[in-house]
């Protein structure tokens, strides 16, 4: 019998001022998959500007096994507008997602949804052969407060699981009228301190299959003592990865997912994340090399982070995020 191929179904989405955030993961991606038979990118764009789009065409051309299709999210923008969803940071970008899953036209079972803030660091043929076991998605854990759990109704031993890397069960997704189900609780409720994130952990609770740590390893682990994070976060198991678990991956993971900000963003000039030699690298393969790039802003948060013991840095640490998310 023929070898069967070897196929990942990615999605993005952002409006114009992401673009190039998400050039640069893209490039990543396909640089560290080169070995797939066919890598299908969907980019659901809100308004992005011609030139951008020009870019990110000259990005996937270079590779053989890549093909790249947009989708125009004004559709699920009126959509979210007319449900009167509450948006995230002004524009409903980061609910889009949810809306196309279903939308899109796969010749495999599953899409994995990339947020833009990511490099992908490594192959990912694990989440082509993964067993759902019947879920709708495949998450990893989110390193907030666990404190922020009780503010949508879960337990604190519930695991709480972040939206930036996602893997959809589409056959299921599409079996069970998914889309529907979460237009109906719109209407109801959209006003979550973490829009979508919120809602999925929710709304699928008891259906998310846990991911290990190395497809969603947050820049977190690096910029703070991890020990003192997991304390703080009060973040352990059964509910959480062990902070052995999270050091098997920690030199090498597959996916890191840039969530630390206080230093600047890893793309940002001017910053001091602690990836930015490795987003650096990879902004140097990207038609935005030469492009300016916003400057990061050296804030209060960046000095004190600078200036203050670790731990007195972490005590104002976990102080700002409760009252933020808790």
């Amino acid at each position: 019998m023929p070898k069967a191929k070897k196929v990942l179904n990615a999605l993005y989405q952002s409006d114009d001022n992401y673009a190039m955030v998400s050039g640069i993961s893209i490039v990543s991606l396909l640089e560290n998959n080169k070995h797939f038979d066919e890598i299908n990118l969907y980019y659901c764009d809100y308004n992005i500007k011609k030139n951008s789009i020009k870019k990110l065409q000259a990005i996937t051309d270079k590779y053989e096994n890549t093909t790249l299709s947009f989708i125009d999210a004004r559709p699920y923008h009126d959509t979210l507008a007319g449900l009167n969803v509450k948006p995230w940071h002004g524009v409903y970008v980061t609910w889009l997602k949810l809306m196309a899953f279903g939308d899109l036209n796969l010749n495999t079972d599953r899409v994995l949804f990339i947020n833009g803030h990511t490099i992908i660091n490594g192959p990912l043929d694990e989440l082509v052969e993964l067993d759902f076991e019947n879920n709708i998605m495949a998450l990893s854990y989110d390193c907030l407060t666990n404190d922020h759990k009780k503010t949508i109704g879960l337990a604190r031993t519930d695991g709480y699981f972040n939206c930036g890397i996602m893997l959809i069960n589409q056959k299921k997704w599409k079996k069970d009228n998914v889309a529907k189900q979460i237009k109906e609780h719109l209407t109801n409720k959209s006003d979550y301190v973490i829009a979508d994130q919120d809602l999925c952990n929710v709304m699928f609770k008891d259906q998310i299959k846990l991911l290990s740590v190395t497809y969603n390893f947050s820049s977190a682990y690096y910029a703070y003592d991890l020990k003192m994070l997991l304390k703080v976060n009060d973040l352990q198991s059964p509910y959480f990865y062990t902070r052995e678990q999270i050091m098997q991956d920690y030199y090498s993971p597959k996916i890191i997912h840039s969530l630390f900000g206080v230093k600047g963003k890893p793309w940002e000039a001017g910053n001091e994340h602690p990836q930015r030699d490795l987003w650096s690298r990879y902004i140097q393969m990207t038609p935005w090399k030469n492009a300016k790039r916003p400057e990061a802003t050296r804030s209060l948060t960046w000095r004190l982070y600078d200036a203050l013991p670790k731990a007195v840095f972490m005590k104002l640490y976990i102080a700002a995020v409760k009252k933020k998310f808790a």
